[in-house]
């Protein structure tokens, strides 16, 4: 019983259960991109009417998760235990997904998604900060490199699964598979055992030790202005523009494969693979990310995804070679997002600690990890907001090819300010 005690309270288990609750929370909110256009023809006939919609509910998810993001990450920061909360999180997913199963019109579906943006909150702020808190500085970036594919494949398997079983089994059978991950997901929530706070905490080493000697006297936590630090808002700045790309392809590209290759819901989801296979390569990235600056990689990378994002503007046509090209520049595009996105989340953890140093935070008392990755929940949840309305009104009013030139102009814009900014 000792050693199963050992084993619930463990980094490893820890890590599992959080990467399958990352996994499930972001698979549920994706596995209904490519299903809302079918959804919505139930109620609206216009091609314009449904990109709109589309959008919109994209948005709500990104407005309900910017809403409670540092909430969630106040609260965590000041109980004993981050687990607790997490079970309101299966609350809000639970409510979700019984609205898409048994309500299609738009209204409802605003609520499935505020639900779903809600559980968003919970599950992104805690499963990082539960993984910060309990990882060492030598494994954190590896961790959180697991955690970040863990939410990356759930993103982007979503509309895979999500299409092909909504095309077989329509969509009472589509939610069945969710519904299981759930099940599983709350086991094994309920069974991690936290160690204190204080016990979990690693000493601080290498890339995190601050650059400034901390300031006499210490504090038991952080406030939110000890968040305007350069290197933490550029990892934020950073999130915020991936995020936005990320969901501009959530939001476009499943109409845009049905319209120019005339794909069928499974087809276009499997398009996201080309986005979430490069992801497994920020797992070895991590490993190494100690030994240069994080920052200037994620930059770098920010620069280097403009160029298949752009050439994206070739591929509206219906040729064989038309669709084929487009599929090796979303998986380009997706390589350079993806792995910097793991590196941004590891960064957020080293630069919270960081201040937390150089503000004198009491090393018993370190608190500011949950509100550190509301800050980064709250950066995602504006991309998921405003990058479905910009790409939406983009491809609207300029076109497949000025949308895709937006996207790639903001990602090679943000890569050179960081590098100026932080270098």
């Amino acid at each position: 019983m000792g050693r199963f005690r050992e084993l619930r309270a463990s980094g490893g288990f820890v890590l599992v259960a959080m990467c399958l609750s990352t996994f499930t929370d972001n698979f549920v909110y994706s596995m209904v991109i490519p299903i809302l256009p079918y959804l919505l023809m139930n109620n609206i006939t216009s091609s314009d009417e449904i990109q709109q919609w589309t959008s919109i509910l994209l948005a709500a998810y990104g407005a309900a998760l910017l809403v409670a993001s540092p909430l969630v990450g106040l609260i965590s920061d000041r109980i004993q235990s981050r687990k607790s909360p997490l079970i309101f999180g299966y609350i809000a997913i639970a409510v979700s997904t019984s609205v898409f199963l048994f309500g299609h019109s738009p209204a409802l579906l605003i609520i499935a998604r505020v639900c779903q943006g809600l559980s968003g909150a919970v599950v992104g702020v805690l499963s990082f900060a539960i993984v910060a808190d309990t990882a060492s500085p030598e494994k954190r970036g590896e961790y959180m490199a697991f955690v970040s594919t863990s939410y990356t494949w759930g993103v982007i398997s979503g509309p895979v699964i999500g299409g092909l079983l909504f095309d077989h089994f329509g969509v009472h059978g589509a939610f069945a598979f969710p519904v299981f991950m759930l099940i599983c997901d709350v086991i094994l929530r309920i069974m991690i055992l936290e160690k204190d706070r204080e016990e979990s905490l690693p000493p601080l080493a290498g890339e995190e030790a601050p650059l400034l000697p901390p300031k006499d006297g210490s504090k038991a936590s952080l406030h939110l202005r000890d968040f305007v630090d350069m290197r933490f808002m550029t990892a934020v700045l950073s999130e915020i523009t991936i995020s936005s790309i990320l969901a501009a392809f959530e939001t476009t590209l499943p109409l845009f494969t049905m319209e120019a290759y005339k794909w069928s819901s499974t087809n276009a989801g499997l398009v996201f693979l080309g986005i979430s296979l490069p992801s497994f390569l920020s797992i070895p990235l991590s490993r190494y990310g100690r030994d240069w600056k994080r920052r200037r990689t994620i930059a770098i990378e920010l620069i280097l995804a403009f160029f298949p994002l752009v050439a994206l503007r070739i591929t509206d046509g219906p040729s064989p070679s038309h669709q084929i090209g487009f599929i090796a520049l979303v998986t380009g595009a997706g390589l350079f997002l993806t792995t910097s996105q793991a590196q941004v989340m590891a960064e957020v953890s080293d630069a919270v600690r960081e201040i937390e140093v150089t503000r004198g935070v009491d090393p018993n008392q370190r608190s500011g990890m949950g509100t550190g990755y509301a800050f980064c929940n709250m950066a995602i949840a504006i991309g998921q907001f405003v990058g479905p309305l910009i790409a939406g009104y983009a491809r609207l009013y300029l076109g497949w090819g000025g949308m895709t030139l937006v996207l790639g102009g903001t990602s090679a814009f943000i890569g050179l300010l960081s590098l100026i900014v932080n270098p």
